[in-house]
């Protein structure tokens, strides 16, 4: 079985990290606490640049990402989780409510983080700017296939 949540494009990237699957495995055999997808921080990090034409470059997401590569997070957000057969969908909604007013955030980077505070998936985007006013929501797949 192989899971996948590697969506890549110009515009977006996402990747389960190494961790994801060793907790995975760990939890399946009773070692540590129980794998749970809990929360989202929002930031930035250096995987998105700016390219001379004016728009953004998303390089690769190495598969060791960890908290420590997102800068600048300004919120996390519970996760809504929600399967179908083999597939985990989840929603990751900006509560904009909570954001101080007259405030911008620049967000390029969301870690996918569990129960114990690790990130297990990294979501790259287009640099945007969210503030209090402005609804930001996304979904994505983890995708369990087998051979």
């Amino acid at each position: 079985m192989a899971d996948t949540i590697s969506v890549s494009s110009k515009l977006f990237k996402a990747k389960l990290l190494d961790y994801y699957y060793i907790r995975r495995a760990e939890s399946s055999i009773g070692k540590g606490s129980r794998f749970q997808m809990v929360k989202a921080y929002w930031g930035k990090s250096t995987l998105v640049s700016s390219n001379a034409a004016g728009g953004w470059n998303i390089a690769d997401i190495p598969s060791t990402f960890s908290n420590d590569n997102l800068t600048g997070k300004f919120t996390e957000t519970p996760l809504v989780l929600t399967s179908t057969g083999a597939d985990i969908s989840i929603t990751i909604q900006l509560d904009e409510a909570i954001l101080p007013e007259g405030k911008a955030y620049d967000l390029n980077t969301l870690t996918l983080v569990d129960a114990d505070g690790n990130a297990f998936a990294v979501l790259c985007l287009q640099q945007d700017t969210v503030f209090r006013g402005k609804a930001y929501r996304l979904i994505v797949t983890i995708e369990q296939k087998t051979a």
